[in-house]
């Protein structure tokens, strides 16, 4: 059958069901030449070409299948392709989940060092990328390709058209990523837009069916689409130079014998990324296998079956060589798919001299000996650990065993075979441990100086080889590293890109996480020495003279968005020191849940509690008063670091965002709150009108008028009940005091101020729901007895008749004015001298009908207020 040679056939995608087919089952291990004669055998049908593919594969395999066994193999295989993107989500998901521990774990093992922001004042340190979820494929392709710098130029300014159209957008959207890759001061940005964009412009592109392959399979994707949007929006010439970049120009060359004729057939063609078998285990030599096909059978235009070779010679090579390493083959005996993890060898430089004609003669002898130097080395390097830090870690690790105090070792230590001891042991056969100390340092010293002279040696011949890079455009810089960490079926992509700033840094983009390494560790990972299941999948090469470019030019358009992104970290920012605020807020509100009562009286509290919204509340909705706290606590503390902020005048938004956040506030009471603030500023605006100066016979009408008029608007308030029943006291108190007015106004012979104060006294109980029974009688019984005195003093009834009856229907209330809000804690102390001084004697004459539940003896009481008309 045929040989192991095989042909590259990954040239820039075609829409063909061929090519797709090719492809997909060339990635997943089938060979070739029998996917070549599958095609043909079962006559260009999509439909039976599996099961012809199944037979070939097992026919050289020399089994025998029966028709059960054929029908499972299709069957699971094609299982195996619907499932695979299932486990591939699954799995990535984790794997994106557990990327913190992992990336503790691997920078422990390397000694690296996470970038922070202020090193972005570099704007050759790169950021990460979010994983949006199974995503790892597309980072790294995006982190190795912003790494092109030309590339980056290439799309960072493009001057798009304003229009609506899936593919200006998908355009826009990869430079507005691009854009945050350069520019932006965040650790790490997110392709969402990106990834959506695509996905409406090429939806195909992020669901690709295989196994392991997403990498090489997006790529080209990607590729394809910035390609077609390209021609969508009419950049012909943007195109072609796009073109130029990532596609390489190349002749096919097809040669058999009929009727001991040879014929030979060209085919001028492209290529995009070149895909090598890792059983090849080199780079050169899985190059070199590319470009030679033989063909057992090949059916000739006279439907002859003969041999055939196709050779395939570049002609242009693109600016940018993209290496694919397939791992993935199909086994037939297990019927499953398998990840080849042999070590793949590769080297910071590549000369493709040898590959652009059949005969041309043997690779540059002074590269080839700087190659095989340059690998000897990093053999050497591996052998001896990942850096100087890791090597001087382990022998302090063992040094500090023979570091001690005087008798520390009591009792041999056989290390690698040799007895230690304390060097007072007299066994002259065991070798003390300060001798062993002596000999560890000295070991230590001169291993650290071959790793330094190694090192040097290696920046020297990367060195030589640049300086032979620059007089050779077929030679080409290793500048990214794609790497698969997983099995056949799942894992997780990350890559290593070149610093193009000093071409010796590389850094690690693992999604988000970015790291600074140097080669001998990019090397030394991506020969699966770390982790088994961790290595090379994708390499890419530049020419040097692309390495560096001018300085990119950014367009207006593009500098907005730069703004808006400065913006957004500066409100994150912002953000983030307001939801710092959660502890202090939530124990300044437990503060104001704990703030206790000035006043023990009971009228006295109320006018605190109408002066104090927050108490207002607590005492009639616990719900409502629980809502505005918080609200008017966060809002004020928030308004207090103002001042603190990168945006001031968004603080009010920065209030709704930390109220989202933090879920302090579950439901709205707004309404609610509304109402009873309504409720809590009239009974304010009332007790401000609340007569609380000095009462006298002149005033005492008005007086009583006002209490009775803010006594009715307080009882008809739900809220307001206790108050209402305090004010009712005061109120009836108040009436008591007026019989007193009565009798003093008669006394003093100042008849129109003692019929004008019972004649409001009658208007005042009379139908008056607001007095208690015996305080009407009681009143009652006073005017009855002032009455009779008037006889006694006017000589005549006509006065008489007017203190106990009612002359004319009079005011009973009167009207009063809304006020603003005022606090009522400074009129407390005149109601406490209103009660305590002008109201005390009638104070106690309530108390005492209240308790014995009778009237009073008239004797009694006169006799009690008598003292006070001369008072």
């Amino acid at each position: 059958m045929g040989t192991n040679k095989q042909l590259n056939r990954s040239f820039k995608h075609t829409s063909t069901i061929f090519d797709q087919l090719f492809q997909q089952y060339s990635q997943i291990g089938f060979k070739k030449t029998h996917i070549l004669k599958a095609w043909q055998q079962c006559g260009n049908n999509q439909q039976t070409f599996h099961e012809e593919l199944i037979k070939i594969s097992e026919q050289e395999n020399a089994q025998i299948m029966n028709e059960e066994d054929l029908f499972n193999s299709q069957m699971q295989l094609k299982l195996q392709l619907q499932q695979i993107e299932q486990q591939d989500l699954k799995i990535a998901i984790q794997l994106s989940l557990d990327q913190n521990a992992q990336y503790y774990l691997f920078t422990n093992i390397h000694r690296s060092k996470p970038i922070i922001s202020e090193d972005r004042t570099n704007k050759s340190t790169p950021i990460g990328l979010k994983n949006l979820g199974n995503t790892c494929y597309m980072n790294a392709m995006l982190q190795s390709l912003f790494n092109v710098l030309p590339f980056r130029k290439f799309i960072l300014e493009l001057e798009l058209k304003d229009n609506q159209s899936l593919a200006s957008n998908f355009l826009l959207q990869l430079q507005q990523l691009f854009l945050m890759l350069q520019e932006s001061n965040q650790s790490y940005t997110s392709p969402y837009n990106l990834f959506e964009a695509l996905q409406k412009f090429k939806p195909s592109a992020m669901f690709i069916r295989g196994i392991q392959n997403d990498f090489n399979e997006l790529q080209n994707s990607f590729l394809d689409a910035i390609e077609q949007a390209l021609k969508e929006e009419e950049f012909e010439q943007k195109k072609k130079q796009f073109c130029e970049m990532f596609y390489g120009e190349a002749k096919e060359i097809l040669s058999y014998k009929e009727n001991d004729k040879e014929i030979i057939k060209f085919n001028d063609t492209t290529f995009g990324s070149i895909s090598i078998e890792a059983a090849d285990k080199d780079l050169e030599k899985g190059f070199l296998n590319t470009r030679v096909l033989i063909i057992d059978e090949y059916e000739t235009d006279n439907k002859e079956k003969t041999k055939a070779k196709i050779d395939q010679n570049i002609v242009q090579a693109p600016f940018l060589i993209s290496f694919y390493v397939n791992r993935v083959y199909y086994d037939p005996k297990q019927k499953s798919v398998c990840k080849n993890n042999s070590q793949f060898n590769f080297n910071s430089s590549l000369n493709i001299n040898q590959f652009k004609t059949i005969n041309q003669g043997q690779k540059n002898f002074e590269l080839q000996k700087l190659d095989e130097e340059e690998q000897r080395i990093l053999d050497q390097l591996k052998s001896l650990g990942d850096s100087k830090d890791e090597i001087e870690e382990n022998f302090n690790r063992v040094i500090k065993l023979f570091k001690r105090n005087e008798g520390q070792i009591d009792n041999l230590v056989t290390i690698d075979g040799f007895c230690i001891c304390d060097e007072k042991t007299a066994n002259p056969n065991i070798i003390p441990s300060d001798q062993m100390l002596f000999q560890l340092e000295s070991y230590k010293e001169k291993m650290m100086i071959t790793v330094q002279l190694l090192t040097d040696q290696l920046e020297r011949i990367q060195e030589q080889k640049k300086k032979l890079l620059k007089s050779d455009q077929n030679m080409y810089l290793l500048t990214s590293v794609l790497m698969h960490d997983g099995s056949a079926n799942s894992g997780h992509y990350y890559c290593y890109i070149l610093d193009k700033k000093d071409l010796t840094t590389w850094w690690k983009c693992n999604d988000s996480t970015v790291t600074k390494v140097d080669f001998a560790q990019v090397y030394k990972d991506a020969s699966g020495s770390n982790r088994v299941n961790s290595n090379v999948s994708g390499l890419i090469y530049e020419q040097e003279q692309w390495l560096k470019v001018d300085k990119i030019q950014i367009n207006q358009k593009l500098l907005s968005v730069l703004q808006e992104d400065k913006d957004k970290q500066l409100i994150a920012q912002d953000e983030q020191k307001v939801l710092n605020r959660k502890p202090i807020i939530l124990q300044q509100i437990q503060q104001q849940k704990n703030r206790l009562v000035k006043y023990r009286d009971q009228l006295e509290r109320e006018f605190e509690r109408f002066s104090n919204f927050d108490q207002f509340l607590n005492s009639v909705n616990q719900n409502v008063y629980l809502y505005y706290l918080t609200l008017t606590t966060v809002q004020q503390d928030i308004s207090l670091i103002k001042d603190q902020l990168n945006k001031p005048q968004e603080v009010n938004n920065y209030i709704k965002y930390f109220l989202t956040q933090t879920n302090l506030i579950t439901t709205n009471y707004e309404n609610d709150l509304k109402k009873l603030k309504d409720e809590y500023l009239m009974i304010n605006s009332l007790l401000q009108q609340l007569p609380l100066r000095n009462i006298t016979n002149t005033n005492y009408p008005e007086i009583i008028r006002q209490y009775y008029t803010i006594l009715k608007s307080t009882s008809e308030i739900k809220s307001c009940s206790a108050l209402a029943s305090h004010l009712r006291r005061m109120y009836e108190v108040l009436l008591l005091k007026g019989c007193f007015f009565v009798d003093l106004s008669l006394q003093t012979n100042n008849i129109q101020a003692c019929t004008e104060i019972s004649q409001c006294l009658l208007i005042q109980i009379n139908q008056n729901q607001f007095i208690d029974k015996l305080i009407f009688q009681q009143v009652l019984t006073n005017l009855k007895v002032s009455s009779e005195q008037a006889k006694l003093i006017t000589k005549t009834t006509e006065v008489a008749d007017q203190i106990i009856k009612i002359q004319s229907k009079g005011e009973q209330q009167i009207g009063l004015k809304q006020l603003e809000f005022k606090s009522l804690e400074s009129e407390i102390p005149q109601l406490q001298r209103l009660r305590n001084d002008g109201l005390k004697l009638w104070v106690n004459q309530y108390e005492k009908i209240k308790s014995e539940q009778k009237l009073l003896d008239q004797n009694d009481r006169q006799n009690d207020e008598v003292l006070l008309y001369f008072g």
